[in-house]
């Protein structure tokens, strides 16, 4: 058993504070981080204290004995040389203009220095105290930056200046922080590791990958190195993916996991293959099947199971690098994962969110299958059929056909073909349908819609939105004519023979804010068998700062649809940052929102005060909770998870809700959803003049 360094200390104190609002998640939060820390594999650290101690959390912790452990660690470590990782996390505050971070203990009052710990004031005096190899912080408190010291105390001192510093702080020195999330993002971080080629993480790479996760507080880093003699660079934690000298290896940790149990277990235990290629796979099932004993062994059938699975995975790494070569992308293979995890119903959660590679995808597929088929095989064969599709390469290439042979799963590649033609088909056919005849955000007269064969207009019509009697036009009439207009799509769908699956409606914002065109239905509801995508019917006849903002737009796409971390590129604004349009125009038009996609916190209104309008003018993707309360950050973890398979992830949470199942919770949002496909339509819609020729009126079906 490896034990924990005994040069690395760790100490995590998180106070409550009694004048203040209860931190419900500070004590999971700091036992948390403080047991990665302490993980021997992770964090690597001894106690911080000489009696064993190193969490220190809840109530009771004054100010005085905050300083008192921290100072205690502080000689502990200058005892052994050791660097020292202090955590302090809970309510923090700056006082007027000195930017200096006081951490709220349990006698602790907002904006009073006394009974409050002077934050900088503790890392100057670690950083400074002889003996301590050096200083990793994380500061998990509202107004976080503010415990970075002055340059003049960390280079001057009575070390002058030969010390080591690493802070991580949660936010900036003017902001807020919310819910522990950077501990939180932190402890996932460091128990999934990060895909680079670095055995130990440094504060700033992973204060870099945070900043992907934790939105709406300016994760921050800083770092001081002023030892000549120091060696080995600060680290917070080890890699777990790093993969050390062997870049050739073919296979992930599930393969390695299952590998090392399943041969261990044999008599004599049979060592795992360092797997650069097949050969060394096919020997290894050699030497299986020359021990195979007479009678049936549960032993040695995993091992044989373990090993065949392992031919799988590696033999399609290496016919993925050799037939889709160039084409063979990370967006690319998360696109094609993300389909077919969406057409099992299955999210790219847990293990499948961190798969970027081919490696760590077949690594997945093959040994964390679903238990409904009998082998890893149907897996493999529909993810390489859509990722083959997306790459342009042919389902008849008597090349896919001899890796399947190798694989022994013919049968199982004709079932995939058949699976990715069927899904293709529904795909083939859509139908838009538009509002933009609005005036004002009303209800309009007509719906315009267009039925989309392979992306061409080939069928299109008005619906007449006038009620029969002499009421005003309101949304029972409009959906009546959506309605009508699904009856004329579904016929024309049926003369094609293809499935009638998506449905495309635009709105204007204030309509957008309020409406749910997917629980439309007199007879059942739309989203029940369709999908139905949402999207603003204003870039069909674009304003002049749309105009001008389009090019912008069109490039966020295609920074959303490239983006590869696993937390989902968004921008998540409150109501506070929302409450003065003008003030949020000068930042949009400043690129300061550069995630790609937009989120508010807050449900707007009818959009009276034109907030949609305005964050829809930069961005393709906007999304909002269309209940009372926010969208608090463990909720937007959830999101991240759906990330890659929106919108169609979001469209099942709605139909899980309806059919009183334990919907996801992020079945609350509502979704702008304006793609590529989208964005090429209303050009085209523009300059051909679509709204303008010839068309039958239908009003009834």
């Amino acid at each position: 058993m490896v034990e924990p360094d005994s040069r690395r200390h760790v100490l995590v104190v998180a106070p409550h504070c009694a004048s203040m609002p209860r931190l419900g998640s500070l004590e999971p939060a700091a036992y948390e981080l403080d047991k990665v820390l302490r993980d021997a594999a992770l964090g690597g650290c001894s106690p911080g204290l000489p009696d064993g101690g190193s969490l220190f959390v809840g109530d009771g912790l004054t100010s005085e004995r905050v300083r008192g452990l921290v100072e205690r660690a502080v000689e502990h470590a200058a005892e052994r040389n050791a660097v020292l990782v202090l955590a302090m996390l809970g309510h923090g505050f700056v006082v007027g203009q000195t930017g200096t971070l006081h951490l709220m203990a349990a006698d602790s009052a907002e904006e009073v220095r006394r009974g409050a710990v002077d934050v900088s004031a503790l890392v100057t005096m670690a950083v400074d105290h002889h003996g301590v190899a050096g200083l990793i912080g994380i500061v998990d408190t509202c107004h976080a930056a503010g415990a970075l010291p002055a340059a003049a105390q960390l280079t001057a001192g009575s070390r002058n200046g030969r010390t080591r510093m690493s802070l991580l702080m949660a936010s900036s020195t003017s902001q807020p922080a919310y819910d522990l999330t950077l501990s939180r993002e932190l402890t996932a971080l460091l128990r999934s590791g990060v895909p680079v080629d670095e055995g130990d993480l440094s504060v700033t790479r992973v204060a870099q990958e945070l900043r992907r996760r934790v939105k709406g507080q300016d994760v921050t880093d800083t770092h001081h190195n002023g030892d000549p003699h120091a060696g080995k660079p600060l680290w917070i934690a080890r890699n777990l993916r790093y993969r050390g000298s062997s870049p050739g290896i073919l296979s992930g940790p599930f393969a390695a996991e299952e590998l090392a149990s399943a041969l261990g277990g044999l008599n004599p235990p049979e060592p795992v293959p360092r797997t650069h290629g097949t050969e060394a796979v096919r020997a290894l099932l050699r030497r299986l099947e020359e021990g195979r004993p007479a009678e049936p062994d549960s032993v040695w059938d995993r091992a044989m199971e373990a090993a065949d699975n392992l031919y799988v995975a590696v033999r399609t790494v290496e016919f993925l690098r050799a037939w889709v070569g160039s084409d063979l992308t990370t967006p690319g293979i998360r696109r094609a994962l993300s389909s077919l995890l969406a057409g099992e119903r299955r999210l790219p959660a847990g293990p499948a969110a961190a798969c970027d590679s081919d490696v760590a995808v077949l690594d997945y597929l093959v040994f964390d299958h679903p238990v409904a088929y009998k082998d890893c095989r149907s897996w493999v064969t529909r993810f390489v059929l859509l990722l083959a599709r997306a790459a342009g390469r042919s389902d008849q290439d008597p090349e896919l056909g001899k890796w399947a042979e190798e694989i022994k799963a013919r049968q199982e590649l004709n079932d995939a073909v058949e699976y990715a033609r069927r899904q293709h088909a529904e795909q083939r056919l859509s139908l838009v349908t538009s509002l933009h005849a609005s005036v004002a955000g009303a209800w309009p007269e007509s719906l315009e819609t267009w039925l989309l064969l392979d992306g061409e207009i080939f069928e299109r019509s008005t619906f007449s939105c006038l009620p029969e009697t002499e009421r005003p036009i309101d949304r029972e009439s409009v959906e009546g004519a959506l309605e009508s207009a699904v009856l004329w799509a579904r016929t024309e769908a049926e003369k094609l023979q293809l499935p009638l699956i998506r449905i495309h409606v635009a709105a204007p914002s204030a309509l957008l804010a309020t409406w749910r065109p997917e629980e439309s239905g007199s007879a059942l509801l739309l989203g029940v068998h369709h999908d139905v995508v949402m999207h603003w019917s204003e870039r069909l006849a674009p304003s002049r700062l749309l105009r001008l903002t389009e090019a912008a737009v069109s490039a966020r796409w295609t920074a959303i649809a490239g983006h590869t971390a696993a937390s989902a590129p968004l921008d998540w604004l409150s109501a506070q940052e929302t409450a003065d349009p003008k003030a949020l125009g000068a930042r949009l038009a400043r690129g300061q929102y550069g995630a790609g996609a937009i989120g508010l916190v807050h449900r707007p209104t009818a959009d009276t005060d034109g907030l949609l309008d305005l964050l829809l003018a930069y961005t393709p993707v906007l999304m909002w909770p269309h209940g009372a309360d926010d969208f608090a950050p463990p909720l937007r973890e959830q999101l991240d998870e759906h990330w890659r398979t929106l919108p169609d992830s979001l469209l099942d949470t709605y139909r899980c809700e309806w059919s009183g199942g334990s919907a996801k919770d992020i079945a609350v949002l509502r979704l702008v959803w304006d793609n590529q496909e989208w964005l090429t339509f209303c050009n085209r819609f523009r300059v051909s003049g679509m709204s303008t020729s010839t068309s039958t009126s239908t009003e009834t079906v």
